[in-house]
């Protein structure tokens, strides 16, 4: 199991919305109204969740690195950080979604599920465990306000 905890969150959705694509190729699609521009806007707001909270950590000069999480030197907790502990995740679970919408066949529909199963147990775990220890209280008192996804 120790395994997949060092496959990088980016890359793992990566592999989600490629795997919907190929999906699409071999079982049948669904079609609903607006399908392409509702997957088009919620890709667009993924993108913007994730580039926030990216900035964020770029402008805090700490590490934006989720294999390498353990680097980390500042608990951000401004700005998306007040609503989400986890925006980069939400993110990245958004463009799955917008995927799974663009390519809709019974397999997408369940990808956004494995990648929301994947990174709790995986990788949000383990940050949450390390930020405990690294900042204490502050961590915790911010854990008890603030939601880990929405």
């Amino acid at each position: 199991m120790e395994k997949f905890s060092k496959i990088p969150p980016p890359v793992v959705a990566l592999i989600l919305v490629i795997s919907n694509y190929f999906s699409s190729k071999k079982i049948d699609l669904i079609h609903i109204t607006f399908q392409t521009s509702i997957a088009i806007f919620i890709l667009f707001v993924g993108l913007l969740i994730l580039i926030n909270p990216v900035l964020k950590f770029i402008k805090s000069k700490t590490t934006i690195n989720p294999i390498k999480f353990k680097k980390v030197n500042k608990l951000v907790t401004s700005g998306i950080y007040k609503y989400s502990r986890n925006p980069m995740y939400l993110g990245f679970l958004i463009i799955v979604i917008s995927s799974s919408i663009f390519y809709l066949n019974i397999y997408s529909i369940l990808t956004p599920l494995f990648f929301y199963i994947w990174i709790n147990r995986f990788q949000i775990k383990r940050e949450e465990i390390f930020l405990t220890e690294k900042f204490g209280k502050e961590y915790l008192s911010y854990k008890n306000k603030t939601r880990r996804w929405i």
